[in-house]
């Protein structure tokens, strides 16, 4: 990225007032050395090696246990000398561009995936493909891992540092009540459930059901299992909507709500809404993320509900969406990459991988941590079970777009409401929303060829 000198002078400015009045550091130490050392040069000395870390997730809870993995890793290397910094995660995209952009990027910093491509293609971040090749934990990692939304030009610029994904939340005792195992192994059994558990003279329902923000989201997740596709598009560019196949399995998805297997006023839920009606014991089966978990546990009776992995395709495959909390990158600008390199090492151990997964409630990135106790019990083994899958496939949203959030928020909620309430048809349905996604995938196409 090219910058004028009197913007790179601005930027300058604008990142050291940062350094100085917006991070927090451990124990109060200068923000001005902090800045200024921020590339991770060896004090003058030569005898040790000073390097920082950026953390923008800060909570009393995961800033405690960050700083006491650090500790941990000074006392294994006294040579090297660790600051610890953070920032609001509302303001971390910003100020760490900025801070790329003056070239005074801390030596490490946990990133997340939809940053990664930016700062890479910036130049900001190390390539970390050299590292990674001869990384002692290659063969140990899960196959989401080695899939994660990590790499720029097919090189790793990151590591995970755990994952949140979707799963099934079910309501135990209602699958007793019809004598059936707690579990939905296809999307057949999904769309079958979703008839046998709707009592509509009772208030209950087969599905949780978000017809409002994002829910086509959801519903492509499905379309993109039936295709078998690990992507919105065909290699054209063209959405995979306009496949007849395409087309079934989105008339299939929606055709819960118009089936009446699912609350009438589902057409307008969203992420509150759909989980609302779960914990109140209005639907059957909720597919959501690892958070809901809490919210659960505080609401519901133990032993009425649980959670299972996502469906298998009819190929065999799960297709579903996947994303690390954050991921620890590194400044190219650095001067102590090699040391830089063994923090990031040590906390993508798999000792402290696993403490880690375990106190953030996320799924860690090793096979054999995925064994032990804490994720094959309870609702957090529904997840496990998913990413310990090795026919697991990669199937999120487009978020190279930069429309992405205007179709998902507004124009397939206006389109699929519509459809929902009769007032257009399949056909003009999803003629509108394939539309809208091709001129957007077609045209990025045409800008990264």
């Amino acid at each position: 990225m090219k910058k004028k000198a009197t913007i790179l002078a601005l930027c300058t400015s604008l990142v050291l007032t940062f350094a100085l009045a917006g991070c927090s550091t451990n124990g109060g130490q200068n923000e001005a050395a902090k800045a200024t050392g921020a590339a991770g040069a060896k004090e003058a000395t030569g005898k040790k090696a000073k390097i920082s870390y950026l953390d923008p997730l800060p909570s009393p809870e995961r800033t405690a246990l960050m700083q006491g993995l650090l500790k941990k890793f000074q006392e294994k290397n006294p040579n090297i000398e660790v600051e610890y910094t953070s920032v609001p995660w509302d303001d971390a995209n910003k100020k760490w561009m900025t801070m790329g952009a003056a070239g005074i990027l801390p030596d490490v910093l946990s990133i997340d995936d939809t940053s990664l491509v930016a700062m890479a293609s910036a130049g900001y971040i190390e390539n970390l493909q050299p590292f990674y090749d001869k990384w002692d934990q290659l063969n140990n990692l899960t196959e989401a891992t080695k899939q994660a939304r990590n790499k720029y030009k097919g090189n790793v610029y990151a590591i995970p540092d755990g994952f949140l994904l979707q799963g099934l939340f079910i309501r135990s005792d209602w699958f007793k009540e019809l004598n059936m195992p707690e579990t939905i192994a296809t999307w057949d059994d999904y769309f079958n459930l979703a008839q046998k558990f709707t009592d509509s003279a009772k208030n209950r329902y087969g599905i949780s059901f978000r017809g409002g923000a994002n829910g086509v989201i959801r519903a492509m997740e499905y379309v993109m299992a039936a295709v078998h596709s690990d992507s919105w598009f065909d290699k054209d560019g063209k959405s995979i909507l306009y496949k007849p196949e395409g087309a079934a399995a989105f008339k299939k998805f929606y055709d819960v709500y118009l089936n009446g297997n699912a609350p009438k006023e589902s057409v307008n839920w969203g992420f509150n809404e759909m989980v609302q009606g779960f914990l109140n014991g209005q639907t059957a089966i909720l597919n959501q993320t690892p958070e809901v978990i809490i919210s659960a546990q505080k609401n519901m009776k133990e032993g009425t509900w649980n959670v299972v992995p996502m469906p298998k395709a009819d190929d065999g495959k799960r297709y579903i969406f996947w994303g690390y909390t954050a991921a620890y990158a590194m400044s190219s600008k650095s001067q102590n990459k090699e040391a830089s390199w063994k923090l990031i090492e040590f906390l993508s151990s798999p000792e402290n991988n696993l403490a880690y997964s375990i106190k953030n409630s996320t799924i860690p990135i090793y096979k054999d941590n995925l064994k032990d106790p804490f994720f094959s019990k309870g609702p957090i083994a529904g997840y496990a079970g998913s990413m310990a899958d090795s026919n697991i496939v990669f199937a999120g949203p487009p978020s190279h777009l930069t429309k992405l959030g205007q179709f998902t928020g507004t124009f397939a909620v206006e389109e699929t409401q519509k459809y929902l309430t009769k007032a257009q048809s399949l056909e003009d349905t999803v003629k509108h929303l394939a539309d809208f996604l091709t001129k957007e995938q077609q045209a990025y196409m045409k800008e990264n060829p």
